[in-house]
């Protein structure tokens, strides 16, 4: 006879666990127009504070991109590439790769506590942070900010967020699933635009 009897595990395994998507995170499609229409229409249109940031496992494969808004990333940094060809052939997915090769490299030679790496350009300036076990962030930034006065507000989001949602973020790691991932990059937007706002209150 069948057995109509299901253990929590079973419905652990099949049930997708969700975010409460509220009204901010449903606004981001409104506020994506309108900045894509000021970056558009305007040749001199500067970064915000805030434009992103990469989740990356140590290997250096990409897990999730948080942007203040859709592709900012890419429109940042293709930004003052003038060679149309090496523009089209940008892989933004290479920037984890390259950052967990130095984590790695900085390893083997025996670098001891090294926090983080920063670039800075004339365009963006890049952060990686380095404290979390399986994870590397890298924060993309306007060059002229400092980002000290908020190190410790973003390490705690992120280790909330890796605390919170560990047993689903193994599972990513392992099984590769994006719909939780696409939950938590909605999430992260709304994050930014938050850290935005408070660095522009702060001004």
């Amino acid at each position: 006879m069948y057995n109509h009897k299901i253990s929590k595990e079973m419905i652990k395994m099949t049930v997708e666990p969700t975010i409460e998507i509220t009204t901010e995170l449903t606004d981001f499609f409104n506020e994506d127009a309108k900045w894509m229409e000021l970056a558009s229409s305007s040749i001199n249109f500067s970064a915000p504070a805030f434009i992103g940031c990469m989740i990356s496992d140590k290997d250096g494969k990409t897990i999730a991109i948080f942007e203040v808004f859709k592709s900012a990333l890419e429109y940042f940094i293709k930004k003052d590439i003038k060679d149309i060809e090496k523009r089209n052939n940008f892989d933004i997915e290479l920037i984890p790769m390259f950052i967990c090769a130095l984590e790695r490299f900085s390893d083997q030679i025996c670098i001891e506590n090294l926090a983080g790496i920063k670039l800075k350009g004339t365009n963006i300036k890049m952060h990686s942070v380095f404290c979390f076990s399986q994870f590397t962030i890298t924060l993309f930034l306007n060059p002229f900010i400092h980002i000290k006065p908020y190190e410790n507000m973003i390490c705690h989001y992120f280790s909330e967020l890796f605390e919170k949602y560990s047993e689903e973020l193994e599972d990513v790691l392992k099984f590769n699933s994006n719909v939780f991932i696409s939950q938590i990059e909605l999430k992260g937007r709304a994050w930014l635009r938050e850290l935005n706002e408070l660095f522009l209150n702060s001004a």
